[in-house]
């Protein structure tokens, strides 16, 4: 059975925020963080599903209720380089208590849940089938430090988590450097990857996108963007150059770090943000 590699399982759960990529409607994607645990542990340590809770209205649910294809991204809170994605397919149970609620919330915050003076406890358990584990385990040499609480969300050093829509409808998401988009634009942002890579190939092909971005000082406060992405092809890295001192403690990004991509030819990609929405504030 596809599963998480046990080196990776320490990424299913506390501390880390899983960020779940749904499909809309409109064929859309939707992206939002999430508290999650391992569900099912293999005894070689892997892990075949994880499990997260999540209330009856929120626009995951919907998805997922029409659409149980979902995409979940993780960054390690202590090192952003190192990576998963999950893909997999998502069951809902319904949920009548706050059990499942207060025993992953003990795992992050050390007590019960304690927004439930928000609504009744009716929601949806949701255990997600690993299909597909996407690892990446990079060490980067030495970083800035880590930002002060309340900085910019849609500037380094916080990480992007992108959702894409492939051909088939099923969603992606990967992590990327990213920045406020030069040239004004509100809440646009921008960042650089590769000619070859999934989410370049998908927006290509459907420019819809949604990009969730936690604070790394203080994962609670979050942001979601939603909007279309406009794709330019260059020659070189130059922008990623210019973000690499905003990340590393580097002039420019160095030689050897192109893990077997060819960073000659490059795309800039510019999201157009038309809906923002922010949380935590």
């Amino acid at each position: 059975m596809p599963s998480v590699p046990a080196e990776f399982a320490d990424l299913c759960g506390a501390p880390h925020f899983a960020h779940v990529v749904t499909v809309n409607r409109d064929g859309s994607p939707q992206s939002s963080p999430v508290w999650f645990r391992p569900e099912q542990v293999n005894p070689d340590g892997s892990v075949e599903s994880v499990y997260f809770s999540t209330g009856k209205r929120f626009r995951k649910s919907l998805n997922m209720q029409r659409e149980p294809r979902v995409a979940i991204s993780v960054h390690d809170a202590a090192n952003p380089y190192r990576t998963l994605e999950i893909v997999g397919t998502a069951s809902l149970a319904a949920r009548s208590d706050w059990d499942d609620v207060d025993e992953i919330s003990r795992t992050y915050i050390g007590r019960d849940y304690p927004g439930k003076g928000e609504g009744g406890a009716d929601g949806w358990g949701v255990t997600v089938d690993v299909e597909r584990a996407v690892t990446l385990d990079f060490t980067p040499g030495d970083v800035l430090d880590p930002p002060e609480p309340g900085t910019d969300l849609l500037n380094p050093p916080h990480f992007a988590h992108i959702a894409t829509v492939s051909s088939t409808g099923q969603p992606r998401s990967s992590v990327v450097w990213h920045r406020r988009a030069r040239g004004g634009g509100g809440d646009d942002i921008e960042f650089w990857t590769v000619p070859t890579t999934l989410k370049a190939l998908h927006l290509r092909r459907n420019p819809l996108i949604a990009v969730s971005i936690h604070d790394e000082a203080n994962p609670y406060r979050y942001t979601e963007l939603r909007g279309r992405a406009r794709l330019t092809s260059v020659e070189g890295h130059q922008m990623l150059d210019e973000m690499t001192p905003l990340y590393w403690k580097l002039d420019k990004y160095p030689d050897g770090h192109d893990d077997g991509n060819d960073l000659s030819k490059g795309v800039e990609v510019r999201v157009e943000t038309t809906h923002r929405v922010v949380y935590g504030e």
